[in-house]
């Protein structure tokens, strides 16, 4: 241990150099004491990036531009590669002698169609791996207008006063006090429909619209019933022209139930149509008249509750109507036999 901690270390060699930078000068650098010429420690910083190469044949078919020529695509090329790839630095050296102003967008533009195109004539879309894709897609949807419009975006909020930073703030934070309550009310709604929810039924209830169906449903329920301990529903000899459940006299008339002997139609009737389709006739001219005699009558377009006793009172009524229209035919006819017998005797 002595040993150890009474060894030196040599010092170190040094030696001047001079730089072949674009500005000469002379640096320090350390020399390997074994005779070895020693890498400087700035190599690794001495690279190059890479720029798209092509040749006279490669540009005309695939890389002619209307805005651009050769020349300046490879003064474009040259200056990037000078720049090491940066482009604040290109567009401050950019100056090429015969054209016009270019704005960095247009320069990234330019460069990266060229790139993307180059990169495609080299390995094809469909052969390309998943990061030169990825590359590819970067370079090809490029969009100058928006990069600008992006970059004066982030000019105008970096120039903005205080007062406007305060007020959207503001207004961020009630906007987001709305969100949040908006979100609230949605999920007290939800969990309102949820407790109101009720089972859905499998099949729906358009089977039942025929005498015969409802019949069989009867049938059904009848025999489901039966199977209970307390049995809540009563058999009926005839399901199609008793009831399931005796109603006196008067609470058939309170319901409006009434029973037909005759063979009901199938389907679903209303007792409403038994008001609306009898004014209905087979010409536009009857039905007008009809109309018109039920108007003078005071029967109303709509009668609100058409119960048997109105049906059976509008029935009457319009027996009378059409007995009316039948003897107003039959006055118009005989009226105009007398006008032909009055032109004849006076003929």
């Amino acid at each position: 241990m002595a040993s150890m901690k009474g060894a030196r270390r040599r010092p170190a060699s040094w030696r001047t150099t001079t730089t072949t930078t674009t500005r000469p000068g002379r640096r320090w650098e350390r020399v390997d004491t074994r005779g070895n010429e020693r890498a400087s420690d700035f190599t690794h910083y001495n690279t190059k990036p890479e720029i798209p190469t092509y040749d006279d044949a490669t540009y005309e078919q695939h890389l002619t531009h209307p805005h651009w020529t050769k020349g300046e695509t490879d003064y474009l090329l040259e200056t990037y590669l000078e720049s090491n790839g940066k482009w604040p630095v290109i567009i401050d050296r950019y100056s090429y002698p015969e054209g016009s102003n270019r704005s960095m967008e247009e320069l990234k533009s330019r460069f990266y169609q060229i790139s993307a195109t180059i990169l495609q004539l080299r390995t094809p879309i469909t052969s390309m791996t998943a990061p030169e894709y990825s590359l590819y897609e970067t370079l090809s949807n490029f969009n100058p207008k928006q990069e600008a419009s992006r970059k004066q975006l982030a000019e105008g909020h970096l120039s903005r006063p205080q007062n406007e930073v305060d007020e959207e703030g503001v207004l961020l934070s009630e906007l987001q006090r709305i969100m949040l309550n908006q979100a609230t009310l949605d999920n007290e709604r939800e969990e309102l429909r949820r407790r109101l929810d009720y089972p859905r039924a499998n099949t729906n209830g358009y089977q039942y619209t025929s005498s015969q169906a409802l019949t069989g449903l009867w049938q059904q329920l009848l025999a489901a019933d039966r199977m209970k301990k307390n049995q809540r529903l009563r058999a009926t000899a005839t399901p199609g022209n008793s009831l399931p459940v005796d109603l006196s006299d008067e609470d058939m008339l309170r319901l409006g139930v009434v029973q037909s002997q005759d063979k009901l139609p199938s389907g679903i009737t209303f007792a409403s149509d038994k008001l609306s389709k009898p004014r209905i006739a087979k010409s536009t001219i009857q039905t007008d008249k009809i109309a018109a005699i039920l108007q003078h009558a005071g029967v109303p377009d709509l009668i609100p509750l058409p119960t048997p006793a109105v049906v059976e009172q509008f029935d009457a009524v319009m027996s009378k109507v059409h007995a009316l229209l039948d003897l107003r035919k039959v006055g118009e006819r005989e009226a105009q036999e007398i006008r032909v017998r009055e032109a004849e005797a006076q003929s």
